[in-house]
């Protein structure tokens, strides 16, 4: 045998065995097997991805619409509580106002101003000619005599008994 056919043979065989490993490979149910379960693990590498991005534009969709809501639930809230105090007697408006606001706390509560216009406070103060705040009240002479305020005896440098005349020995 001459080197040339030997070589020619040994290349044929390396060549022949490439070529057999390759079809091995190719045809073998253990390599079909292995492309398919990474096709179907790119497949659902996508659907998850997919999926996920689903979930967010839905989280995202639905905290819009529960922050519209509760802004819609809080204007009608407050249509009905200064409708109530507008329209009813107070004791029914604080109620109304107690159920429309209930679970809130007195800071997170809307401040409804009534449209009722505020009364001036009470006077209790007797009343006197000139007024108890006129600038001359009290400035009158002293008299001679005692007088008996809640207690307390306090003596004057002047006297008469006209303590009855002044409107604040009278409040009790």
């Amino acid at each position: 045998m001459d080197v040339t056919t030997i070589v020619i043979a040994a290349v044929c065989l390396l060549v022949g065995l490439a070529a057999g490993s390759l079809l091995t490979r190719t045809l073998s149910p253990q390599e079909k097997k292995r492309r398919e379960l990474e096709e179907t693990i790119r497949q659902k590498e996508d659907e998850l991805k997919t999926y996920q991005r689903d979930v967010s534009e839905h989280l995202v969709k639905t905290s819009e619409l529960i922050k519209d809501m509760t802004r819609s639930h809080r204007e009608v809230a407050e249509q009905l509580a200064t409708s109530a105090m507008r329209l009813s007697a107070p004791e029914i408006s604080r109620q109304v106002q107690d159920a429309v606001f209930v679970g809130l706390s007195a800071d997170s509560r809307p401040q409804i101003l009534s449209s009722i216009p505020a009364e001036p406070p009470k006077d209790y103060a007797p009343s006197v000619p000139g007024g108890v705040l006129s600038e001359s009240y009290g400035l009158t002479d002293l008299r001679q005599g005692d007088i008996n305020i809640r207690g307390l005896d306090i003596k004057t440098s002047g006297g008469t008994d006209d303590d009855d005349d002044d409107p604040t020995m009278k409040i009790s």
